[in-house]
């Protein structure tokens, strides 16, 4: 088996071993380096790296300070998706680093988010509460009050805080470090797959990794008058390494006349 090695403090392994196991990698856990100092959710540090910016800097940071010679990196956001302001979006994203040829393979995956932040006062019932929190079984707690942070608070634990500070104004937010957030575990499984997918599509030129498709073509002929439409009609396969491309069509041969505008205008 070839090690993979994931630097994070989170446990995110257990989400990406089952999909990479198949393809002879061994995902390996270390904390070398303190991946908190990029930025954290709870806003106590500030991220100034993108997304993928910060996941290739964990998995080149793997294969640096440990010698591997293949490195992991995962980065996750919220708050983009479709419908911005409206629902909550979680964006994970794995960087696959390989030492030896230089290159970077992202993987990614993406959904809504179902958990909110709730700002609790003197009015608020904590029974009504309690059972708010513990319908998101297995999800950690952020508690904000009087500029102080306290997190990994289970649903009991953050209501006897409220208690035993006396506390009447308070926000509670996710804690969204992996360990303690199911959800975000379920999606860093999902860009795991996603990897798996990219880690076996190899390109028939050169061999290099992450021949998928990178772009999709329209122009699917309607079916009725021949005109080209803005349906999907090839995929385009391209090798980020060596530059070779190759089109593939769709197995939809013509495209049905409600999308043309000849003949749907």
């Amino acid at each position: 088996m070839n090690q993979a090695v994931l630097i994070t403090k989170h446990g995110k392994a257990k989400c990406i071993a089952n999909a990479l196991a198949p393809l002879g990698f061994d995902v390996v856990e270390s904390n070398a380096f303190d991946t908190d100092s990029l930025g954290t959710f709870a806003g106590d540090i500030e991220r100034t790296l993108s997304p993928k910016e910060a996941a290739l800097k964990k998995a080149k940071m793997a294969c640096e300070l440990l010698g591997a010679e293949f490195g992991l990196g995962s980065e996750g956001s919220f708050g983009n998706g479709p419908y911005p302001g409206i629902v909550n979006w979680n964006d994970e994203i794995l960087c696959f680093y390989d030492r030896a040829t230089d290159q970077a393979i992202y993987a990614s995956a993406s959904g809504p988010f179902a958990i909110s932040s709730i700002q609790v006062n003197s009015e608020t019932c904590r029974d009504t509460l309690l059972k708010k929190l513990n319908h998101f079984q297995g999800q950690r707690w952020l508690l904000k009050f009087d500029e102080q942070i306290l997190k990994g608070l289970s649903s009991e634990t953050l209501i006897e805080t409220l208690a035993d500070k006396q506390l009447t104004e308070a926000l509670i937010e996710p804690d969204l470090r992996a360990m303690h957030c199911p959800l975000r575990q379920k999606m860093i499984s999902k860009a795991a797959d996603d990897l798996a997918n990219r880690l076996r599509a190899i390109c028939p030129k050169c061999n290099a990794k992450n021949f998928v498709v990178k772009e999709a073509v329209a122009g699917l002929p309607c079916e009725q008058c021949g005109l080209a439409t803005q349906q999907i009609k090839q995929h385009k396969y391209h090798c980020e390494c060596c530059d070779h491309t190759e089109l593939k069509n769709t197995e939809q041969t013509a495209a049905d006349p409600y999308y043309c505008q000849l003949c749907n205008p």
